[in-house]
This record gives C-alpha cells, structure tokens and sequence, in this order.
C-alpha cells in the first residue's frame, strides 16, 4: 500500500505532466531556448583544470606543509624536468648542453635552467668527485693514450684518428708495443665502419674508450629541470612553454633517428598530456556511450518515434547539466570529467521506466495523453524518490575533503534533478505533440523468461546460495587494497608518464623523494648521519656532500696528470680540413696496418677484431669506389661517428685536469639554490634503495623517514597522505549516503521492511563488487574508488522501482519479474552498462578502471535485484500474510 506522501507525489508528477502535454509547444520552445543558452555559456566558461592539488582539500595536512616547502625552496615548485637519452655519454653531455644553451637563449618562455650534476661547474670538477683509485686508474690510461690524444688535438677529423690508429697498428706489427689490448675498441670501429657502409651512424663514445666499460641507460641519460613560464587562467597553463620545448627539440634535429631522445615529464607535462588524452577519451567515451545507448534502446522499446523523444530528453538534460557545471563550478577536474556519461547511464534510465509504463497503458487501448499521465502518476512517485536518493549518493561526497570527487558528486547529483525535470517535463510535451509509437501493440512485447515461477518456488534456497556467497565475499575483504600511486591512474602510453616510470625504475625518484629541513649545516649532516642508517634509504644528501673529501690527494693525481698530458693537448687544430680524397687514403692506410698487425703475435681475440676491422674498412672503401657519389656523405657520417664527439670532449678534459679545489663558497649557485632555503633552511634530500612505483618499497620509505624526521616532506608523503584522504572521504560518504538513503526510505514508505528489501540486494551487490577487485586484483585507485557510492546511487533505484510495483500493484503470487517494471529495470541497467562500459575502453588506466569496475557493479546489482529481491519480497510478504491471518 502507497503512503500518503507517496500518493501525493504520485499526483502531482501525473498533474505536471498533465499541465506540460497541455501547453507541449510552449513547453519545447522554452526549454529549447534554455538549452541553447546553456550550451553557449558552458564552451564560453567550462575549463578544464588538471592541476592534481586542487583535487584535495586546503584542510589535508600535506597541503599546508606543501606551501611552506614552496615558500622556502621556489626554484623548486613543480619543475619541468627533461630527460635526455643518447647512445652514449658523450653524445648525451653535449646534446644536454646544447639544449640548456637554447632554452637559455628564450626567456620569453624559460624563467631558470638547472642541470643537475652538470654544466660548466662539473665539468672542470666532476674528476675530483670520483675515488681515489677510480682517478689514478683513468690518469694511467691517458697517459698511456698520451700521444695518440696530442695527434687527434691536431688533427680532430677522420684522417687524424685513423692517421694515429695506424701508427699503433704498425707500432704493434714491429713489436713497439706489447700488452695492447685493442680488441674492445676494434669491435667498436667495425660496428661504426659497417653502420656507415649501410647507410646508418653508429657514433663512438669516447668516455667509454678512455673508461674502458660499457654503460647502462641510467650513464647515457641526463636531466634539466626547468622553471617555465605558467599561465593558470589557461587550462593548461605551461602550454606554451611545452610547445616551445618541443620546436627546440625540433630546431636542434634530435630525434629517434640519431638515438637522441629528449622528453619531458613533471607536473605540467603530466598535465599536459592528461589533458588531451582525458578530454578527447571523454569525448568518445560520450559519443560511444550515448550510440550504445540508442542500440539498447531500439532493442527494448521498438519504438523509434519513442526512443527519438528519449534522446533528445538525455541530450537536452546533458546540455542543462554542463550548463550548471560552468555556473556553479567553472571547471572539470579529472574525475569531473566523467559527469557526461555517468549523466547518460543514468539519465536514461528514467526514461526508460516513464516509456515502458506508457506503452503498457496504450497497449490496454488507451490515448497518448491519458496513458502518458497514467504512466507518471504509476510510476512518478519511485522516480522522485530515485532521483533524491542517487543525487544523495552523489552529494555523499560533497563535504569530504576529496575535491575531485566532491565536484563530481555536485555536478552529477544536481543532473539527477534537472535529469527528472526534463523527463517529466520535456518527453512528456514531445509525446504530446506526436512522438509516440506507431504501434503501441508491438511495443515491449518481449517478456522475461518464464523460469522466474521456479525462482520464487524455492526461494528460500535463493537466499540459502546468496547468503553463502556472502559470506566467501566477506573473507575477502581484508585483502582489498587502494593503489595511491597517481601514475597508475594515468594513460601509460603517454611520454610524460613513460619516462617518469622509468626515472623510477632507475633509482632516480628525486620527484618524489622526501626532505628535511634543518636550521644549520651542521644540524643537518647529524639528520643526514641518521637516516642513512635506515635500511630504506640509500643515502641523504645536504650541500656539504658536494665539497669533496680528502682533495688533496686527488689535486696531487691530478697536477701530475696536467703536468704530462695539458702541454701535448692542442687548442686549436693544425692546418686546412682534409679532402674526401684524403679520407679515403688514411683508411687504405690503415687497413694495410691492421693486415700487418694481424700478421703479427697476438693474442686470439685481438687478431680476430682486427681481421674483422681491417674486412670491414676494405668493404667500406671498396663500395666508395664502386659508387663514388655516394663517398662524401657516407665518409661525413663515418667522421660523426668516430670523432664526432671528440673535440668537446678534449676540451672537457683540459678544463677537468687543471681542476682547483672546491670549498662550500665554490659551488654554484644553481646547486646552492637546490639546496639552501630562502630563509637559510638548509635542505637533506632523501633518496630511497627501492622502487617507489612499488607501493610496498613507497609506504616502507616513508614510514621509516617520518619515524627520525616527523617534519619531513615530499610527494612520496604526499602519495601516502593523499591516499588516507580518499579513504576518509570514501567513508564519510558511504555513511552519510547509507543514513540519508535510508532516512529517505523510512519517510516515503514508512516501513522498516520495504527499506530494507531495497538495502539487502544492494548491500550484496557491493560486497561483491568489493570482492571481486580482489579475485581480478583491480585495487582501488583515485579515479575508481567512487564506484560504491555511485552503486549505491544507483543500485538502490532498481531496488525502489522494483519495491514500489509490488506496493502499488501487488502481481499474482508476487512474481515481479513478468511485470513491465522488471523489464525496465533490465533494459534501463543495459543502457547504463553500455553507457559506463565505454570508458572501460579507454588506454587511460583511471577512466578504463572507472568504467570497467561500474560496468561490473551494475550487472551485479541487476543479477542481486532480479534474483535475490524477488526471493526476498516472496518470502517477507508470505511472513506477512501468515501473521496478518493469525492475528484475524
């Protein structure tokens, strides 16, 4: 039986539709006037903003400490930092240097350039920085190459380099020279010599020559960090500045083809690229969602006049709904963005109920008009209560100090309302003025399977199973787990979000590396001393780390090494550029040497990559005779690769080798600026021994720091802290959505039994959405976690359409499944999953599991409300009826 509240809002939803077909022309021109002016003003005045820190609360605790740490270290607020990848060391110093010289040169959109661990700084005293045996090792080698570098300082081009490999060669053949081990650096020449003959370049590391060892990808890359000029009244405020990067990068022709990689990653360039992929998914994910929608409905309906007047209703309230979003909020952050197809999948939804209710009624004979406002007075009440109750599961969030979901959760829940004024104002005038079916009688013929009487013949064992199920699910939820890594959250496909991962896998989580700060040098060598000894640090850097120790001894090594090596390195080269002609003979020469060294006693290998050598440069010169318009390009990228690099790097070694020594007030200010505060702060940086992708390595690291240093700060504090939040905020909405749901409940229908027959099938349906993120092992992240609320929301609408028919129109033995409302509940949960199953598509890993987790909610609280609910509602209603004949 309907209360008299329930009744009353079932009148009057049949009296306003009254009313809306009886002016339904009036009615369309306004609210098509009023959706043209919303449409105009939200592409005049909805933003997108990406920015991850107005995703939370000021009243976090990480947000007051962020400030702070801004304030004393401004150079580092939210850097640019751009990643330089080379085939070899060499190649990445100076490709790294060229690109700050540039970026130097635009300070219309560069404010500061900082590189760490390099520029002219470092490069004059990076040797005193290595150990004592690392340096006397190095200085025995260029001795040792002492005069081969004196005959390249004269003649640094092909014909110089071979020139001086071909006096070793010979050297060698006439046993000058013993103990030579060559055979390394041969196989490297014979890879460059046969690249070149192919048309490609394969350059020559001389850092690796003179260190003897190959590199990992960690020593060929190196990093700027660079303060851009922002704009935040632009959706994307370091734009311009990141487009800029790009042309440069453009300009100096590095790109894949050279093995010359330079990408960007940071706050803006995550941003950046967050932007276009979010918008332009979110925009297909739309567009998919409401075709998908269309298709479902086509199937349920059969009506296309019908499933017209249902889609531009949907469309109309999407456009009122973004209209609101731009007057209330101004912007869409990332969760925010999804409010279109969670508007759709919802929306849609009370459409369907209004329209399978009014082709029911014309199939019983009557006019479009009377069966329009049967069909709201039947079925108005249950869609004002769904509307109030979803929006509820939404506003949930509102107060939580989860902005990101807080915005979605007003936007979302206010659609709910203008989604019913729309569908009791708008479809209702559409229908009046002709768009009803053709022929009501084909209407929602289809019928659910008739198997539902055997259902509800054993419905007790029903609940037997579903309790059961239960109880497995319940012994999985320990194991939940909520990934607060914001990388996983994001598209992984995108550049900034690819070397980002693989700074952390490298070791080099500086990005989220935690700091303390402390009021004098000293202070903070004796906290640095303290949080070494943690097994979860690697090491904690302040600026006295810089100042080398036990100079002395590395200054003597190296004034020894000056002494014997500067006075042989020339300046300048000697005479005019050799001829392609002249190229060509040093290489004829130098094969004839590697013949006669080959010839000669030495060790297997070495005459092995000689012989291969010496093969090679015979093909390389034997093709330029056959082809010789090919000889000065094929002898120009042969000169590239070998010597390409070396004149910079002689001039690096000159610098490094008349190297002074270094006291705190010697290192530059840039260093210095990283390091010192503006109030005198001085900063210990913390790096971690593992991985902070891991969220296992991520919490122990962070733990272990704030037990020594409770004042500490960075974004791995932040990853952690911004984690809790969301599950206070999951909490505190759960909560607030169950008791204002239920109170709700209690209101309108005035029975504990009726409100609970909507909470149990929806309450088993989140536990198995709980469980099933385990048994996929789908954790819960920033962007999914709102899916329990928003099944609340939504679950608890099938329950209410579902409890209401059997109140208002009991069926025989009570079997909802062969009424009207249980097909609209299935087709208006199919819309909904084919609305919400779109984003499940995405190749962004937040939106993906966003709708793939929904997707799988919804359908678990359609196989609860059709299976369990109607088992229930048997067995409460025969409980019922026995106690009402043993009380007469």
């Amino acid at each position: 039986m309907l209360t008299a509240l329930d009744e009353i809002i079932s009148r009057w939803c049949a009296a306003w539709v009254d009313g809306v077909q009886r002016r339904a022309v009036l009615v369309v021109v306004l609210l098509a006037a009023l959706t043209a002016c919303a449409g105009a003003y939200t592409l005049a005045r909805l933003g997108l903003n990406t920015n991850e820190d107005a995703m939370f609360s000021e009243d976090v605790p990480y947000v007051a400490l962020r400030r702070e740490w801004n304030r004393a270290f401004p150079t580092l607020v939210d850097p640019i930092v751009i990643v330089v990848d080379a085939p070899t060391r060499d190649r990445a110093d100076i490709a790294t240097q060229r690109l700050a010289e540039r970026l130097r040169e635009d300070r219309e959109h560069f404010l500061r350039i900082y590189e760490p661990n390099g520029g002219p700084f470092f490069e004059r005293y990076g040797l005193l920085y290595l150990s004592t045996e690392e340096l006397e090792s190095l200085v025995d080698q260029l001795i040792e190459m002492q005069g081969y570098l004196a005959e390249l300082s004269r003649d640094p081009t092909l014909r110089g380099f071979v020139g001086a490999l071909s006096q070793a060669a010979d050297a060698v053949a006439d046993g000058h020279i013993e103990g030579l081990d060559l055979a390394d650096f041969f196989r490297r020449l014979e890879q460059a010599v046969v690249a070149s003959a192919e048309g490609r370049q394969h350059v020559i590391s001389w850092s690796d020559v003179v260190l003897g060892e190959a590199t990992t990808r960690k020593e060929r890359r190196r990093f700027l960090m660079v303060q851009g000029r922002v704009d935040y009244a632009q959706m994307t405020p370091a734009q311009h500045t990141l487009l800029a990067l790009r042309q440069i990068v453009s300009e100096l022709g590095y790109d894949d083809s050279q093995g010359i990689r330079i990408r960007s990653t940071g706050v803006f360039p995550l941003a950046y690229d967050e932007m276009e992929r979010v918008s332009r998914q979110s925009t297909l994910a739309g567009v998919a969602s409401f075709v998908l929608v269309a298709i479902v409905l086509l199937s349920g309906l059969r009506s296309p006049r019908l499933i017209a007047a249902s889609l531009v209703t949907l469309l109309v309230g999407l456009v009122l709904t973004a209209g609101f979003a731009a007057l209330a909020v101004g912007y869409l952050n990332l969760v925010s963005i999804t409010f279109g197809v969670l508007f759709i999948g919802l929306s849609i939804d009370f459409a369907i109920h209004l329209c399978i209710r009014y082709a029911e009624f014309l199939q019983q004979g009557r006019a479009s008009r009377e069966a329009m406002n049967a069909a709201a007075g039947d079925v108005g009440g249950a869609l004002v209560i769904c509307a109030v109750t979803t929006a509820i599961g939404f506003y949930a969030f509102v107060p939580t100090e989860y902005r990101g979901v807080a915005q979605l959760g007003l936007i979302a829940g206010t659609g709910m309302f203008i989604s019913l004024f729309t569908n009791l104002t708008l479809l209702p005038a559409l229908t009046a003025l002709g768009l009803r079916p053709a022929e009501p009688k084909r209407a929602m013929a289809w019928r659910l399977p008739t198997a539902s009487g055997a259902l509800l013949r054993h419905a007790g064992g029903v609940l037997g199973v579903a309790g059961g199920l239960a109880l497995l699910a319940l012994a999985t939820l320990p194991r939940i787990q909520f990934d607060a890594n914001p990388l996983r959250v994001r598209d992984p496909n995108t550049e900034s979000v690819q070397v980002f991962n693989e700074m952390l896998e490298d070791g080099m989580a500086f990005p989220w590396n935690l700091n303390v700060l402390a009021p004098s040098l000293e202070e903070a060598e004796a906290v640095a001393a303290r949080l070494e000894a943690l097994p979860s640090v690697k090491y904690a850097v302040t600026l006295s780390d810089f100042v080398p120790e036990d100079q002395n001894e590395r200054l003597e090594i190296l004034a020894e090494a000056a002494f014997l090596i500067i006075p042989s390195l020339r300046t300048e080269p000697d005479g005019e550029p050799p001829t392609v002609a002249q190229q060509i003979e040093a290489l004829r020469r130098l094969a004839a040497s590697l013949g006669r060294m080959a010839e000669s006693d030495l060790q297997p290998e070495l005459r092995d990559a000689t012989r291969a050598l010496r093969s090679a440069i015979a093909r390389f010169v034997s093709g330029l005779e056959q082809s010789p318009q090919t000889a000065p390009e094929a002898v120009a990228r042969l000169e590239e690769g070998l010597v390409g690099s070396l004149p910079e790097r002689l001039r690096v070694l000159r610098s490094a080798l008349s190297a002074g020594s270094i006291e705190l007030a010697d290192l530059p200010n840039g260093l210095v600026e990283q390091m010192i505060g503006v109030e005198g702060q001085v900063r210990v940086e913390i790096f971690p021994v593992g991985d902070l992708n891991d969220s296992a390595d991520l919490e122990a690291y962070v733990s272990e720091v704030y037990a020594v240093a409770p004042d500490a700060f960075g974004e791995g504090y932040v990853i952690l802290e911004s984690g809790r939040a969301v599950g206070r905020a999951l909490r505190q909405a759960l909560l607030a959505a169950s008791i204002g749901i239920g109170l709700i409940l209690l209101l309108l229908w005035r029975s504990v039994v009726d409100a609970l027959l909507v909470a149990l099938p929806l309450g088993l349906a989140g536990l198995f959405t709980a469980a099933s993120t385990v048994l996929l092992e789908t954790p819960f992240n920033f962007a999914n976690v709102i899916v329990i609320p928003l099944l609340m929301g939504m679950g608890v609408d099938t329950g209410i359409h579902l409890v209401h028919r059997d109140r208002i129109a009991p069926t025989p033995e009570r079997d909802l499944l062969q009424t009207s409302t249980a097909r609209a509940v299935l087709f208006s949960s199919l819309t909904t999953m084919a609305s919400f199953g779109t984003l499940g598509f995405s190749t962004h890993s937040g939106m993906a599991s966003l709708g793939q987790l929904l997707t799988l909610g919804i359908g678990l609280i359609l196989l609860c409300n059709l299976v369990v609910l109607p088992a229930l509602v048997t067995v409460v209603r025969r409980w019922q009826g026995r106690n009402r004949g043993a009380h007469r």
